[in-house]
């Protein structure tokens, strides 16, 4: 007795490849602009959103010292105020 041995269709490859190359592309769009500032709209605002490169240790030490500086408390209140935000949705 034969047994039927079942063949892998060919739209079922194409299907497949299809798909992978869509995945593809999506991820390459994705990656390129993960290095782009992000331009966001925040009510009637426009941010553009950018980081300047540390050249030298003078850089190094203002950032340091900016972070020194930050007033952590006034960012909890931002994301209590946030959460009160969310809360009434």
């Amino acid at each position: 007795m034969k047994r039927k041995q079942k063949v892998f269709s060919p739209i079922v490859a194409i299907i497949a490849a299809g798909a992978i190359v869509v995945i593809l592309v999506v991820v390459l769009l994705l990656v390129q602009k993960v290095g782009q500032p992000t331009l966001e709209r925040t009510g009637t605002q426009q941010t553009t959103q950018g980081v300047p490169a540390i050249q030298n240790t003078n850089d190094f030490n203002n950032v340091a010292s900016q972070l020194d500086n930050t007033d952590l408390n006034e960012l909890d209140r931002g994301l209590d105020q946030l959460d009160a935000d969310t809360s009434t949705f």
